[in-house]
Formats: structure tokens, sequence, C-alpha cells
């Protein structure tokens, strides 16, 4: 080696005019390069190398260098948030009429949910590793390196040989025939963009079989929709009330049924567009389309419409979006006090589930003149953040549940001992996201993931003799449509009027229509493609869900 170019890579302050250390910004990187790993973040290549080579160019001038670390730093959290999967702020901004009527102490529970401590642990760890071995190991080049080698590396290549490289043709079932993916957890946006336009355009296509009249001769009965609030699959499970006895009760039960929509707006529009397949979000508060509103075509075969509910329906306008977007027009049925079970997140009373639902039964038998109806019940009572009267801290879901369900099987029983003939359909509008993942934390529903969206719905026909010795399962992809078809075949037999029924359950559930897993909110977008979860924000990119 030349003696000169020997001398001056000896010299630490020459080296340092030509290499600028990244210090403390190690733990930045390499946090977010563990991060990124396990799913927690989506390195965005081309953005880190941009502040990677921003923070390594050299500058002897002390003012310009801490002006740099102020715009290094500003610059990383924006980056970190862009790459996370936190709420954007659009959806912030959008959303901020409703989050300014959350209580103080909703805002707290909140908060704290987003507190990690396994996550704040290992990032303890790792700033108690780095000043261990920063006086010993050269970290920048360590995560310069590793930058370059196992980021970069990959998203070049891809670059420069994209034209040569054709997709990766599967031949098993793992849902990425067509498509290809990346390390980065990408796949062929084409080819996902394709299926999800094919996927709407033929939903828009499909419709319920309802009848176009009704005899005089066919027996009259009630349908009734229960829409709840907050109460999935993985709700059930992760607070062991899956072996609950109400569920034992009902004739049919649907274990993939998908809601589509983390939210209860739109969950609740999908459940009244319920006769037409399902709709983008967009076109759920688009024009009205009264071929699909399902309490209307009820109505028009003779159901007289009633609506109850546990709260006012003022919060996020959701009476009125129901009336404007999916013509409902049932007064809501509520000429009493109920009791107050709770008090919600907003400050709003609650009313007790079971008192509504008598009130229901009184309603029904009081009104002589209607021999048929269609209701549709919402509660609230298990919404995240609801307390007890003149208390400040929320109750906890597991409890709610058990008195939600407790009373609904002693409705059921009450009903069943009234004889009554009614189709009593239980929907829930999505789940209460117990149990977070690498996406989104627990409580957050932003991104309608699966175990948000995929409700336990349930059938059950009351004033008949016992139909079936065990419940009957139907084990395919369902959604609201399924339930359209399920009522114009209740209807077309004339089902309730033998005393155990016209056809056995299996054959009138026989082929409901199945709808592929899709769910969707105003910022993003999860579907099920070939086996695999992807998720769409939006950056208008997929990736696959990480699990």
């Amino acid at each position: 080696m030349p003696q000169k170019l020997s001398h001056l890579l000896s010299d630490s302050e020459t080296v340092r005019g030509f290499w600028n250390p990244l210090g403390l910004w190690n733990l930045y990187f390499i946090g977010k390069f563990l991060l990124a790993s396990v799913g927690y973040l989506n390195l965005d290549p081309v953005y880190n190398a941009l502040l990677l080579a921003f923070l390594l160019v050299p500058t002897r001038v002390r003012w310009m260098n801490k002006c740099r670390h102020a715009a290094a730093f500003v610059a990383a959290v924006a980056l970190a948030y862009h790459e996370s999967w936190l709420p954007g702020i659009d959806s912030i901004t959008s959303n901020a009429a409703n989050i300014a009527g959350f209580s103080t102490e909703f805002i707290l529970e909140l908060a704290w949910d987003f507190l990690n401590f396994k996550m704040i642990g290992w990032g303890l760890l790792l700033i108690l590793a780095y000043i261990l071995v920063k006086d010993w190991i050269r970290l920048s080049v360590f995560t310069v390196g590793y930058f370059l080698v196992f980021v970069m590396q990959p998203i070049v290549s891809d670059f420069f040989h994209e034209a040569a490289v054709e997709p990766v043709q599967s031949t098993g079932n793992t849902g990425m025939s067509t498509a290809k993916t990346t390390r980065a957890g990408t796949t062929d946006n084409d080819k996902l963009k394709q299926w999800l336009a094919a996927f709407n355009e033929y939903e828009k296509s499909r419709s319920a079989k309802l009848p176009a009249g009704i005899s005089s001769k066919d027996t009259p009965f009630d349908i009734v929709f229960m829409n709840v609030c907050s109460l999935s699959n993985d709700d059930l499970e992760a607070v062991n009330l899956l072996s609950h006895p109400v569920f034992e009760q009902f004739d049919i039960k649907f274990d993939h049924f998908n809601s589509a929509s983390s939210y209860s707006g739109p969950a609740s529009l999908r459940l009244l567009n319920a006769a037409c397949g399902q709709p983008t979000h967009d076109d759920l508060y688009s024009n009205r389309r009264p071929e699909c509103e399902i309490m209307n075509r009820l109505g028009q075969l003779g159901f007289k419409q009633r609506l109850f509910m546990d709260h006012n329906g003022q919060y996020d306008n959701y009476l009125s979006t129901l009336r404007n977007k999916a013509g409902l027009t049932a007064a809501v049925e509520s000429t009493r006090p109920y009791p107050v079970r709770y008090i919600g997140f907003d400050d709003e009373p609650i009313a007790d589930t079971l008192a509504v639902l008598r009130h229901w039964r009184q309603a029904v038998r009081r009104d002589k003149s209607t021999k048929r109806s269609v209701t549709l019940f919402n509660f609230i009572a298990l919404h995240d953040g609801n307390r007890l009267p003149r208390q400040s801290r929320p109750v906890e879901f597991k409890p709610r549940a058990q008195h939600f369900l407790d009373s609904l099987q002693t409705f059921m029983k009450e009903l069943d001992r009234s004889g009554r003939k009614v189709m009593l359909i239980v929907v829930p509008e999505h789940g209460a996201a117990l149990r977070g993942d690498r996406v989104q934390t627990a409580r957050l529903r932003d991104i309608p993931s699966f175990h948000i969206t995929e409700v336990p719905v349930m059938v059950k026909f009351f004033g008949l003799n016992k139909l079936t010795d065990n419940t009957v399962h139907i084990n395919g992809n369902s959604s609201y449509l399924a339930l359209s078809d399920l009522i114009g075949r209740v209807i077309e037999s004339n089902f309730f009027s033998n005393p155990s029924g016209t056809m056995p359950i299996p054959e009138l559930v026989n082929g409901l229509p199945e709808t592929n897993y899709l769910s969707e909110n105003a910022q993003s977008i999860v579907m099920r493609y070939q086996g695999v979860d992807y998720i769409r924000t939006n950056d208008g990119k997929w990736k696959v869900y990480p699990k």
C-alpha cells in the first residue's frame, strides 16, 4: 500500500472527513431492520437509502451538523410512521368529529393499548447492547452493509432483471399462482388488482332469490335481524365463550361469515343491502339501490318494518345514514325509558339488552293488525369503552359478553314458550378486536382484518317443533347474500306452514351462495386470494398480510 494512502487511512480525523459514522442513528436503523423482519414495519428502501446517505455525508461545520440531525430526526419519525401499520393521517382527520366525542377515560385506555411492553423491553436490550459494543465494533459499517446486501440488493436485482424473470407458477394450493412474491412480502400488484376488479364486477351481477309475492294461504311469521356491535369468532375464543349454551340452541350456524367491514355504519349498511352481492365501500355511500334493500323488499311482501335499539343512534350519524343510504323507514320504537345498563364511550346511556328484547315481544303481541313483520335490532352493549353508571373505568369485554349472551338465551326461552312463529337471525356488525396482531394493536379496527370481520351468524326458527338434534353448520365462505337467499327460501317454501318445517334444515340451506373473503374500510382493503391474505392501504400497493 502506498505510504501516503496508508498514512491517510491511519489518521482518524482524515477518515472522518470521508466517512461520517452514524452513531446513535445505528439504533434507529437496526431497530427498523428487526421490526421489519417480524412484520411490524414495511421498509421503504428508497427513502431509507436517502436518509442513510444524508446522515453519512461528511461535514466539519458544527452548526450544519446540528441542523442536519434535526432535519433527519423529523424525516426519520415521518418515515417510520409511513412504514408502520398505524392509521394514516387521512383516517384520523376523517374521523376527527367522532374522536372528539370520546370520553377522556376512553382515550386514555386506547393510548395505553398502544404501549407494547414486550417491544419496549426488547428496545431497552437493544440500547444496552449498543452501549456495550459500540467501542468494539464499527456498527456503522454493519448497518450500511446490511442495508446494501439485504435491503437494497433484491430491489436492485428485481429492477434489472424484471423483464427476464417469469412469474412463479404454483402447482399447489398456495394461493400464489400467477403471482410473484418478493422478499419484502409484496406481490404482483397487477394480478391482485385484476382479481379485485373481477370480484367487484361479479358481485354487482348477483342478487338474492326473493319471491315476487305471498299467497294469502301462506303462514305469517316475523323476521328479526339482531345486529350486534363488537362480537367476532375471535373475540369469543379470546374470552372462552365459544361454549356458551346459547349457541347450541340455534338451528343454523354460519362458521365462516364475513361482515366485510370493521365499523358499525358500513356493516349495517351492508346488512340492509343484503339482497344483492357485496358492494364496494364507496358504493355503499353513493346512490341507493332499492332492489338491494332487504327490509324494503320484505316490506313489499307485506312485512311491517320495526326498529329497536339500545342507544339513540346519533353517534357518527348512524341512524340518519341508514335512512339516507339504505332506505330504512321504521321509527325507533323506544316509547318508554329503558333501564340503563351501561354508559357508552361517548357518555351516552345504553339500555339493558333484555329490556329492549322484551319490549319488542310486547309490541308485536299488541299489534293485532300486523300479521308479518321484519325487525332490525341494533345493540352496542359490547362496544369498547362502555362502563357501568357512576363508574369511570370501562367494564371488561368478557362480563359484558357473558351478560349479553345470557340475555339472549333468556329471550329465546321466553320466545320459545310463547309459540310465536319467528325467524331470528343474529348477525354481528364486526368484532371488538380484543387480540391485536402485527398490523394493528388490540381494540383498533382501522384495518378490517378477518379476525375482526369473521363473525358468528346464527339462525333460529321459533313456533315449530324441534327441527334438528344438532346445529347445522355452513362451512363455506358466506356473507349477507346468503342470508337474503335463505329468507327467500323460507318464504317460497312456506316453511312455517308445517309444524316440523316444510323441508329438513340441511335441504333448506343446501347450495346457499358463497362469497370470497374481502373486507373493506375507507382507507384499506383486506382480501383472500388463493388461500393467502393480502392488504392494500392508501399507497395502492398490495402486501401479504403478516401472520
